[in-house]
């Protein structure tokens, strides 16, 4: 079968704390890969139940792959190399799982094709290829229950309500507790923390 196509995008770029992480699906044309982008659209678009319920169907369906890289990283590189790293990380894991050719599309990433002119760039990607916006799902999904997560070891910064983000509630938290091991120094600095 040839045309197979990948779709990656990923979540976490802008937070204080925590990772990036970067999803991509593989469309190899198959009948129940078909049904699930069908119900897909870009994953801001949904609410958080609508994400969960989609969550399930995409990964049960459809070969993917994640990759995430903490805040350490993103402090010591950058948050334009992580996220180049991740997108390349969950592609070359998706490739390999084919022979035919690939057709790659991503969200657009500034400055990234640059790096990776083997991907096709696009802003609004998940809006306009239903393989992104199922890729999207699965990157705010799997991110948001690892800030979940983080919220059980770092109670006082509600990472469960606002998942890193710069909202009022957690440049209070900031204040009042300093940062945690999962904030991100160097996006603190630029917000004057």
């Amino acid at each position: 079968m040839k045309g197979y196509t990948i779709g990656i995008d990923e979540a976490g770029r802008g937070p204080l704390a925590g990772p990036i992480v970067a999803a991509a699906v593989l469309f190899r044309g198959l009948d129940k890969e078909r049904r699930v982008l069908d119900k897909v659209c870009d994953s801001k678009l949904l609410s958080e139940k609508q994400r969960s319920d989609l969550f399930i169907p995409i990964i049960k369906n459809m070969a993917w792959s994640v990759s995430v890289l903490d805040n350490d990283f993103i402090d010591k590189y950058g948050i334009q190399s992580a996220n180049v790293l991740v997108f390349q990380e969950v592609l070359d894991d998706l490739k390999g799982m084919v022979d035919e050719p690939v057709k790659v599309y991503a969200d657009y990433v500034g400055g990234a094709e640059h790096y990776m002119r083997h991907i096709s760039f696009h802003k609004h990607g998940e809006s306009k290829y239903k393989e992104i916006a199922a890729a999207s799902i699965i990157a705010k999904v799997f991110r948001d229950r690892l800030m979940v997560e983080y919220d059980h070891t770092f109670p006082h910064y509600d990472f469960w309500l606002h998942k890193g983000y710069g909202t009022k509630g957690h440049f209070n938290s900031l204040t009042k507790f300093g940062p945690s091991p999962i904030h991100r120094r160097s996006f603190l600095k630029s917000a004057n923390i």
